[in-house]
């Protein structure tokens, strides 16, 4: 499983919008709006690949701006297992 941090960028006034659209997403938890501007969240993939996916969506809701990795922790992602045969 492959946990992200991650601080979303809205356009002044659309973060509660944007925070919406976000929790609707599969994988996405909404943790927090900041002063109706950044939206706080978590988001949890199987896979690295799949993560970096789900993420580039968010750049199609309406008022989102930038989209900002704060952390990832992908140790059990499969690729990075000792046991896949790398």
């Amino acid at each position: 499983m492959v946990i992200s941090g991650i601080y979303v960028e809205t356009i002044p006034g659309q973060a509660e919008y944007a925070a919406k659209k976000l929790a609707q997403l599969n994988g996405v938890e909404v943790h927090h709006v900041h002063e109706d501007i950044k939206v706080i969240l978590t988001l949890e993939t199987e896979t690295v690949d799949q993560s970096y996916r789900t993420a580039e969506t968010f750049k199609a809701i309406e008022g989102v701006l930038a989209i900002c990795l704060a952390y990832t922790n992908f140790e059990d992602e499969p690729f990075y297992r000792e046991d896949a045969g790398v």
